[in-house]
């Protein structure tokens, strides 16, 4: 079972290198083809999570099966933040180029056939173009450190939220714990007062023993 719960991490850590990876433009395939690969993996690690769980609710060992389905749930969240991001970048980078395409389509057109002064006019576009150009970059700039914080402030809250339901588990097993040795000393205390009053008895049995029927 160490060997399924490897083969699911060593597929997360891959599936977040490749989600960083499309979110920078880092991958040397296309767009499609890196989305495909990205949307494959992430059914392929759903698929192994829920296996995963199901071996984790048959493990007879309480211990074990705990752990198990605790990891199972991080995994699980974590799975889902990485669908959430990618679908994100997706919509993102469809967007970005209808918009590029829009903007294209609009300054490749012909200047209009009865104008004047189409020397002026052109001038005036690439001006305009080269205007938009930089606003629309800088704009990209900001939008793309929004969203990169954005994510990170998401995966540190899923990071929280795991350490805090494990702190809550240790909390648990410690309350546990103590009820249990609060038991043990209970249970040895009362074991000394019978052990006493056991001799005590026997004592004064052997008195009389002797005292009579020596």
């Amino acid at each position: 079972m160490t060997s399924e719960y490897n083969a699911a991490q060593r597929l997360l850590h891959k599936i977040k290198e490749s989600v960083s990876d499309f979110e920078l433009d880092r991958g040397e395939s296309t767009d499609a083809a890196t989305q495909g690969a990205i949307t494959l993996d992430l059914q392929t690690l759903g698929k192994r999570i829920a296996e995963y769980r199901i071996l984790g609710r048959q493990e007879v060992n309480e211990r074990k099966r705990k752990m198990m389905l605790d990891r199972a749930s991080s995994m699980a969240e974590d799975h889902e933040q990485l669908k959430r991001r990618f679908e994100k970048l997706k919509q993102q980078k469809a967007n970005r180029e209808t918009h590029t395409q829009n903007r294209s389509e609009l300054f490749q057109r012909n200047p209009t056939a009865g104008s004047r002064e189409p020397m002026d006019t052109t001038i005036v576009m690439d001006s305009q173009e080269d205007f938009w150009g930089r606003t629309e970059q800088t704009l990209d700039g900001f939008i793309a450190q929004g969203v990169a914080s954005l994510d990170n402030l998401r995966e540190q809250r899923g990071f929280l939220q795991n350490a805090h339901r494990r702190i809550l588990n240790a909390d648990n097993t410690l309350g546990l714990s103590r009820t249990v040795i609060t038991y043990i000393n209970r249970r040895t205390t009362q074991d000394k007062i019978i052990l006493a009053a056991g001799m005590t008895l026997t004592c004064i049995g052997i008195y009389f023993i002797i005292h009579y029927l020596g």
